[in-house]
């Protein structure tokens, strides 16, 4: 038999490439892109979210500075100045007005939209009068309300509005609070399309994603199933088990909730940034002061989130692993009263587990917290000396809101890019596996495609063939026999003589090192594996039931008639403890048929193989887990079954093989006697003292 998991472990915790590897997204890609519509919708969405999440706290910043904070200064231009100023066709008429020769009202938001130098010179100039007031109609003042009235202007300082009754407010902004109502529609209608965009974005994503993994998956699961056995030899089942659903579960993350987000933090940030420079370059540059301190903490967070990230993957790979082996050898740790000393094992894996875990939490506690200081430090700065701007009037305070939720929005991508490192990792460490297993070659290939249509006779013929599963350690040495049409042979000699190597190699499970096997004298390499393997049913000692109806067990996905399933049962003696079951063919079996006894398992191995009607009948040690009286019962279905069919049995009990047309006698790799079971026991030699230890009488 092959050696179980030799050369085969690997560690799925310590992968320390690269977080994005270019090769890997390239090979993700190619599955990504049948989907390429619905990845296009996702972007879309994603720039019209994007968009709208950058639009917003400029819009924001129009309602204050347009209507809710509608400021004016007096400022006493040069003539020239003045008549440039007041002549400006790009200019809002509303931006400038005259109130006596030589003075002009300046709004607040026309000196924050000058250019820097434009600004700094108007600043500088002496001649803005640092008072700010709100400007109305002059003939809505009336006796005892605040301010003055100069050139049909109404002139209330910024301090004095309260002083001005509710009512009369009312009125006289009535224009500013249709704007106000206007400006909320528009914002509700940002809104509405950020939900909906955001929306698209998220369901077409997560459908492209699901749909591409499904690719990946499947294709997978196929290139798996045509691996050679060596391969299963070296990696253990539970690894590629998780291959086919966990590492591809990490692939679906990625793809939906990095790549593509990936992009939408990137656009904000720099579109955060180009709008803060806009705003105003001195505040946009500190603001940025604090990201130095950021890029530390980011680091810092990355390499412990890394070390813990594994930890957590290690341990929880381990627990999976003790707890499968436990519940498979369940009846072994119960017999041996292993139970505490099992229960030590696994609480000290998952403290292992549950410490690595609070680390991993105690790191992402840290880092959030100290995201969440430092844009406040940047909120704080801009704080500061935007509100002096502010008091100077150098800056609006529309513009000084806006720039807070800018300096807010700016940081929040940043954290995010940061927090969605170890999912990188993850993606990236689960595609090098996943393509490990894609780009591992089956040893065991299709022929040229001869004799695909050619009717199988099924004379088999093994010519001095040796064969290894491990370099050096040779199993079967320059074995030669030969089974013509409708004959029968028997393998018999004890464990580890090289018996299941000959059934493993006809079946092409292995290819030899060296000989050949030929079927109907055409070399097996030479044919497609399908035509070599659909002539060919096999018995194994240890009976696979599927979780499915014993109907479907014994049908295999063949097409069948209920007929033939029945009559392969009655010819195994399998269709009276069948018919006890609840719903007898139609019984759904429990996993690896539990509900079942060793011996009924065999008994529907037997009749699934009788039913698929082979040319090439194979039984390894098929009998060995019946009882003798269900044994007699399955001999006498044999010997009707084996008519016309080339039958080779592997067997440890003589009594099975006695009328096979020929038995070959094997121990270390090589055939020691040959003959028919009088012939052998006439020998007096290796089979004959076989006889003697099972049946203890000479014969």
């Amino acid at each position: 038999m092959p050696p179980h998991g030799h050369g085969g472990h690997f560690d799925d915790e310590d992968y320390a490439g690269r977080v994005i590897d270019r090769k890997m997204i390239r090979r993700l890609l190619k599955y990504v892109i049948p989907h390429k519509k619905l990845v296009f919708i996702a972007i879309v969405c994603m720039f019209l979210s994007a968009g709208v999440e950058l639009l917003i706290p400029y819009v924001t910043k129009v309602g204050i500075d347009n209507y809710l904070a509608k400021l004016y200064q007096i400022y006493t231009p040069e003539p020239a100045a003045e008549y440039e100023l007041l002549t400006d066709g790009d200019a809002d008429p509303t931006d400038f007005i005259p109130i006596a020769p030589g003075n002009l009202l300046v709004r607040k938001k026309a000196i924050d939209e000058m250019g820097p130098a434009e600004r700094y010179d108007f600043m500088s100039s002496g001649k803005l009068d640092s008072l700010t007031f709100y400007c109305f109609d002059a003939a809505d003042f009336a006796q005892g309300d605040p301010g003055d009235t100069l050139a049909g202007c109404w002139l209330v300082p910024e301090q004095d509005l309260s002083k001005i009754s509710p009512l009369v407010l009312t009125n006289i902004r009535s224009g500013d609070l249709h704007g106000i109502k206007i400006l909320a529609l528009f914002l509700g209608g940002l809104i509405l399309v950020s939900v909906i965009a955001g929306y698209g974005h998220a369901i077409s994503l997560a459908i492209a994603g699901q749909r591409s993994m499904y690719d990946v998956r499947m294709e997978l699961f196929e290139h798996i199933q045509g691996l050679s056995m060596n391969f299963f030899s070296r990696n253990p089942i539970g690894r590629l088990v998780t291959r086919v659903t966990n590492d591809i579960e990490a692939l679906n993350e990625m793809f939906t909730a990095v790549l593509v987000n990936l992009i939408k933090d990137i656009v904000l940030f720099a579109g955060t940034a180009v709008i803060l420079f806009f705003l105003n370059v001195r505040l946009a540059l500190i603001s940025l002061a604090v990201s130095p301190f950021f890029i530390i903490i980011t680091v810092i967070f990355r390499i412990k989130a890394r070390n813990a990230y594994r930890l957590v993957r290690k341990y929880l790979s381990q627990l999976n692993s003790n707890l499968a082996e436990d519940l498979n050898g369940v009846k072994i740790v119960q017999i041996f009263r292993q139970e505490k000393r099992r229960r030590k094992e696994y609480m000290k894996t998952n403290s292992s587990y549950f410490d690595a875990n609070m680390k991993q939490l105690v790191i992402f506690g840290i880092f959030r917290p100290l995201i969440e200081i430092i844009a406040s430090a940047g909120v704080a700065l801009v704080l500061i000396y935007g509100g002096g701007d502010v008091l100077s009037n150098s800056l609006t305070i529309g513009a000084l809101v806006a720039f807070i939720s800018y300096v807010r929005q700016m940081f929040r991508p940043l954290a995010d890019i940061s927090s969605k490192f170890n999912i990188m990792q993850s993606a990236m460490a689960a595609s090098e596996r996943v393509f490990g297993i894609m780009d591992t070659k089956p040893e065991i290939t299709d022929g040229i495609g001869q004799g695909s249509n050619k009717k199988v006779e099924g004379e088999v013929e093994f010519e001095k063939v040796t064969f290894s599963y491990i370099e050096d350690t040779v199993v079967l040495r320059s074995v030669s026999f030969n089974v013509e049409p409708g004959k029968s042979i028997a393998l018999v000699g004890p464990t580890g003589a090289g018996k299941t190597s000959v059934i493993s190699l006809l079946c092409r499970f292995y290819d030899v090192d060296s000989g050949k096997i030929m079927l109907d004298g055409q070399d097996i390499r030479e044919m497609p594996v399908s035509v070599l393997r659909e002539n060919i049913s096999i018995v194994l000692q240890d009976a696979f039931i599927f979780s499915r109806s014993i109907e479907d067990n014994i049908r295999l996905g063949q097409n069948l008639s209920e007929e033939d399933v029945r009559k392969a049962a009655d010819l195994v003696q399998a269709t009276p403890f069948i018919e006890k079951l609840p719903d007898g063919f139609r019984t759904i079996m429990a996993e690896r048929g539990a509900t079942l006894s060793t011996g009924q398992k065999q008994l529907i191995c037997f009749a699934r193989a009788l039913a698929h009607n082979p040319k090439i009948l194979v039984l390894d040690e098929a009998t060995s887990n019946v009882d003798p009286a269900t044994e007699q019962l399955i001999q006498n279905a044999i010997g009707i079954l084996m008519q016309n069919r080339t039958s080779i049995i592997v067997a440890h009990r003589l009594s099975t093989i006695q009328k096979a047309d020929q038995i070959l006698v094997i121990d270390d790799g090589r055939i020691l006697e040959r003959g028919t079971h009088q012939e052998l026991l006439a020998k007096r030699r290796i089979y004959y003292n076989l006889y003697l230890l099972q049946f203890g009488d000479t014969p």
